[in-house]
């Protein structure tokens, strides 16, 4: 869901590679003996960090009596390096003494995003995890996150204290993990198709451990993929006999040589992730409070499924907001978007059936048609299964009522669904399928900015009488403020107090008041058609 802001850090300390410290900015330069003071601290951050075990790695069976009094100056000195300037604010690192003087230790305290060996952590779950559930574009994201994570290292973790017993295991770990890492951008890069990048990074890992099969399983695949057929072959011929020498069978190596050689091998892209939200509105004023409200009913974690019901008049703004709510929470869901109209109060056309929705759902997560089930049932079935393991935001804008999206409501917690409709679609909310979201007109102040922002700031500041007459007539209803505001973009030459009399007249009130009741809720399922000057307000939606 969408990131709260939040203050930069005032430290940040890398511990990929020799330490490296920057203040506000700024390099701070610390000797050996705190550098490996600081970088045991790191180690430990959050948790307490024994003296005796500090003394030990810095001075080791050659410390002396005052050791431990040496340290506590070591310890005075950092801080002093890491003290926040007169004035500034941020998120800095505190050291912090704790225990008894018997048993004393040192804790630092520092957010964890400001440590580099953190954030190359984060990046290899985030980048695992779009790999394993989205599409092409996750794999291509999750390749993009991997770089830069990997960019991070510098040379050995925490390779001030590489010697200390009390960093091998850390070390260790992370440097599996960097290894991972690599393995799994590769695999990112070849699902996207960058096969001449893949094969050079798995070139050097494999040059690095000729004995991992599975890496040279990956770089025979990525070279096959890229039409380089008898090197594919010899990578995987290479790998068998090495693995021979030392007594081991390597079944799966091969049969991929076995089907290299046949060409039997399937290369297949893997299905795009549907991306079908219209384009986000161009102009959207207000509904600060209705955004905020919304993205928390269908934020946060749960098993259960979170569906959303927008209600509100025509004209109100129902799928705009549905829409612009959607791209603001579209990041943050892997598996896609799915948007359907459902025609529920389409003057011209009938509301989509079941049936039809159901198929153009499916088609759209990439099921061929002839593998389509015969029976709607059986539809419904596999739209559920293969929503299992997404997560997807799903919006069905226009609902007639609760029977036309009961059926449609997916049953994973993961893919959060947005309803509009006309009607408040009470059985959905009273059973605890839905949680209802009402939308009323804009304020006063909004319908203003939302004319200002349409027609100019300068031409609305000239005459400020006639667009508080503009904006009680609309009465923060945003499509007919849409309506009357193109009305005056389409004239420009006409002055805003004309207008605001023209609405004035009964019947001209009567013609833009149908004009909402007659309009496409969907956005951008319809274009204003312009109206001749002795009918200036007289607007119409047309498919």
């Amino acid at each position: 869901m969408p990131d709260q802001q939040t203050a930069p850090a005032a430290t940040r300390i890398s511990v990929l590679g020799p330490l490296r410290v920057e203040h506000f900015n700024r390099t701070v330069p610390l000797g050996p003996k705190v550098s490996g003071l600081l970088s045991a601290l790191v180690l430990r951050v959050g948790r307490p960090a024994d003296a005796r075990q500090l003394v030990d790695l810095l001075w080791g069976k050659s410390a002396s009596a005052a050791a431990e009094t040496t340290l506590r100056s070591h310890v005075s000195h950092l801080r002093q390096k890491l003290e926040l300037p007169p004035g500034q604010d941020g998120s800095g690192a505190t050291v912090r003494t704790v225990g008894t003087p018997a048993s004393r230790g040192y804790l630092l305290e520092l957010e964890r995003d400001s440590i580099d060996a953190h954030v190359f952590e984060n990046a290899v779950v985030d980048g695992s995890r779009l790999l394993r559930t989205g599409g092409t574009a996750e794999a291509r994201q999750a390749a993009k996150l991997l770089r830069d994570g990997l960019a991070l290292w510098r040379g050995t973790a925490f390779a001030d204290i590489a010697h200390w017993w009390g960093a091998t295991a850390e070390i260790n770990r992370l440097d599996a993990l960097r290894r991972s890492a690599m393995q799994i951008r590769a695999e990112a890069l070849v699902e996207i198709g960058s096969y001449v990048e893949a094969t050079g990074e798995l070139a050097g890992m494999i040059a690095v451990d000729p004995y991992n099969e599975k890496v040279r399983r990956l770089l025979a695949l990525a070279l096959y993929a890229d039409q380089r057929v008898d090197e594919a072959a010899e990578v995987c011929r290479e790998g068998l006999t090495l693995l021979a020498c030392r007594g081991l069978d390597a079944p799966d190596l091969h049969d991929l040589q076995r089907r290299i050689l046949r060409r039997t091998v399937p290369v297949e892209a893997r299905p795009a992730v549907p991306r079908l939200l219209p384009p986000a509105p161009p102009i959207f004023v207000g509904r600060a409070a209705e955004l905020e409200t919304g993205t928390r009913l269908l934020d946060g974690a749960g098993w259960r499924p979170k569906t959303l019901v927008l209600s509100g008049p025509a004209g109100i703004g129902k799928s705009t907001f549905a829409v612009h709510l959607a791209h603001r929470l579209a990041d943050h869901l892997p598996g896609g978007q799915l948007y359907v109209d459902l025609r529920g109060f389409d003057a011209l056309c009938p509301p989509l059936s079941v049936p039809e929705v159901i198929r153009t759902v499916l088609l759209a997560l990439g099921v061929p048609p002839d593998r389509l089930p015969v029976s709607v049932d059986g539809q419904l079935a596999l739209y559920r299964s293969l929503l299992v393991d997404r997560r997807m935001l799903i919006v069905f804008d226009n609902a007639a009522d609760a029977h036309q999206v009961r059926p449609l409501l997916p049953a994973a917690a993961g893919c959060p669904v947005i309803v509009t409709s006309r009607s408040r679609l009470t059985s959905l909310v009273a059973t605890g399928t839905a949680l209802p979201l009402s939308l009323g007109p804009l304020s006063d102040v909004e319908a203003r900015e939302l004319l200002e922002r349409r027609l100019g700031v300068d031409r609305t500041a000239a005459e400020p009488a006639a667009v508080t007459d503009l904006v009680d007539h609309c009465g923060g209803n945003p499509l007919t403020l849409a309506v009357t505001a193109a009305q005056a973009a389409n004239f420009p030459g006409l002055r805003l107090a004309e207008l605001a009399a023209e609405l004035r007249v009964p019947e001209t009130r009567v013609d833009a008041r149908s004009t909402v009741e007659a309009a496409a809720d969907g956005p951008g399922t319809g274009h204003l058609v312009a109206a001749p000057r002795d009918q200036l307000v007289t607007a119409s939606w047309a498919p």
